[in-house]
Protein backbone atom coordinates (compact mmCIF):
# COMPACT_ATOMS: atom_id res chain seq x y z
CA UNK A 1 0.00 0.00 0.00
CA UNK A 2 1.20 3.19 -1.18
CA UNK A 3 0.93 6.25 0.80
CA UNK A 4 1.51 9.97 0.31
CA UNK A 5 2.64 12.24 3.32
CA UNK A 6 1.96 15.45 2.87
CA UNK A 7 3.93 18.16 5.25
CA UNK A 8 2.54 21.40 6.15
CA UNK A 9 5.12 22.01 8.97
CA UNK A 10 9.28 23.34 9.05
CA UNK A 11 10.56 20.16 10.22
CA UNK A 12 10.57 16.52 8.99
CA UNK A 13 8.91 14.24 11.65
CA UNK A 14 11.02 11.58 12.69
CA UNK A 15 7.62 9.02 12.91
CA UNK A 16 7.70 10.08 9.07
CA UNK A 17 10.89 8.49 8.08
CA UNK A 18 10.25 5.40 9.95
CA UNK A 19 6.91 4.91 8.90
CA UNK A 20 8.25 4.78 5.02
CA UNK A 21 7.43 1.89 2.48
CA UNK A 22 8.59 1.85 -1.10
CA UNK A 23 6.23 3.26 -3.52
CA UNK A 24 5.49 6.61 -0.70
CA UNK A 25 6.00 9.91 -2.14
CA UNK A 26 6.01 13.56 -0.27
CA UNK A 27 4.63 16.39 -0.57
CA UNK A 28 5.64 19.73 0.81
CA UNK A 29 3.35 22.26 1.44
CA UNK A 30 2.67 25.82 3.29
CA UNK A 31 6.14 26.06 5.61
CA UNK A 32 7.66 23.00 4.80
CA UNK A 33 8.73 23.95 1.59
CA UNK A 34 11.84 25.71 3.50
CA UNK A 35 13.35 22.10 4.04
CA UNK A 36 13.89 21.77 0.33
CA UNK A 37 16.66 24.65 1.19
CA UNK A 38 18.19 23.07 4.43
CA UNK A 39 21.80 22.26 3.80
CA UNK A 40 22.48 18.44 4.70
CA UNK A 41 18.50 17.51 5.28
CA UNK A 42 17.55 14.43 3.35
CA UNK A 43 14.69 14.45 2.34
CA UNK A 44 12.77 10.82 1.49
CA UNK A 45 12.06 10.38 -2.44
CA UNK A 46 10.29 11.29 -4.60
CA UNK A 47 9.54 15.00 -3.13
CA UNK A 48 7.67 17.18 -4.62
CA UNK A 49 6.72 20.51 -3.55
CA UNK A 50 3.33 22.87 -4.08
CA UNK A 51 4.37 26.24 -6.79
CA UNK A 52 2.20 28.47 -4.80
CA UNK A 53 4.07 27.70 -1.00
CA UNK A 54 7.63 28.12 -2.96
CA UNK A 55 6.21 31.37 -4.55
CA UNK A 56 4.48 32.93 -1.63
CA UNK A 57 8.10 32.27 0.53
CA UNK A 58 9.85 33.96 -2.26
CA UNK A 59 12.03 31.02 -2.77
CA UNK A 60 11.29 29.98 -6.36
CA UNK A 61 14.64 31.59 -7.24
CA UNK A 62 16.82 29.83 -5.15
CA UNK A 63 14.91 26.20 -5.60
CA UNK A 64 16.99 23.11 -6.29
CA UNK A 65 16.79 22.33 -10.39
CA UNK A 66 15.41 19.09 -10.87
CA UNK A 67 16.10 17.88 -7.15
CA UNK A 68 12.24 18.11 -6.26
CA UNK A 69 9.19 18.56 -8.61
CA UNK A 70 7.30 21.64 -8.66
CA UNK A 71 3.73 20.77 -8.68
CA UNK A 72 0.36 23.07 -9.17
CA UNK A 73 -3.38 22.24 -7.59
CA UNK A 74 -3.88 19.66 -10.08
CA UNK A 75 -0.51 17.67 -9.64
CA UNK A 76 -0.99 17.48 -6.04
CA UNK A 77 -4.91 16.14 -6.50
CA UNK A 78 -3.13 13.67 -9.02
CA UNK A 79 -0.54 12.14 -6.66
CA UNK A 80 -3.34 11.54 -4.33
CA UNK A 81 -5.21 9.72 -6.71
CA UNK A 82 -2.33 8.07 -7.25
CA UNK A 83 -1.61 6.75 -4.17
CA UNK A 84 -3.52 4.49 -1.89
CA UNK A 85 -3.91 6.62 1.14
CA UNK A 86 -2.52 10.01 2.47
CA UNK A 87 -0.91 11.41 5.77
CA UNK A 88 -0.74 14.80 6.63
CA UNK A 89 1.94 15.83 9.18
CA UNK A 90 2.52 19.55 10.81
Amino acid sequence: MTTLHILYGSELPASLLRLWSDGDALLLAGASVTLALRPGLALPRPCHALTDAVHARGLAERWPSGDITLIDSAGWVALVARHDKSLSWS
